[in-house]
């Protein structure tokens, strides 16, 4: 395998037959239009080509089943991922930590309201809490 870090690892089943399904219904429309709808529109060739290839990666993609060897890399990618990062612990501030944000807030918007009058023109409501 490469040592390349975007694509590392084994193959995704799905993704390769999502690929070949794309591949297909471009194949079939293009060849359909140019044999036997000589008359066919870009727009419609575009339309039938982004329909097939829809439906067929959606069936592809409940079909195919992954391999073993792409799930278990994934597995470990991510367990390796996991442990590197630190723990995120979530701490919720003390309603006393939030007092200087209010006052803050305030003073913000006595300048505003100053501001406004000194220019003339109509204050923005003021948010009380």
């Amino acid at each position: 395998m490469s040592t390349s870090k975007t694509f590392s690892g084994p193959p995704a089943n799905k993704a390769t037959a999502a690929t070949l399904a794309a591949a297909v219904a471009t194949l079939f429309w293009t060849i359909a239009a140019h044999t036997f709808w000589k008359t066919m529109s870009t727009s419609d060739m575009t339309l039938y080509i982004t329909t097939s290839t829809v439906f067929l990666t959606a069936i592809v993609g409940f079909l195919v089943p992954e391999s073993a060897a792409y799930t278990s890399y994934n597995q470990q990618r991510l367990a390796g991922q996991a442990s590197t990062q630190p723990s995120a612990q979530v701490s919720i501030p003390a309603i006393s930590a939030l007092r200087p944000f209010d006052e803050q807030l305030q003073t913000m918007q006595e300048l505003q309201t100053a501001i406004a009058v000194r220019l003339g023109v109509t204050a923005a409501p003021v948010v009380r809490s």
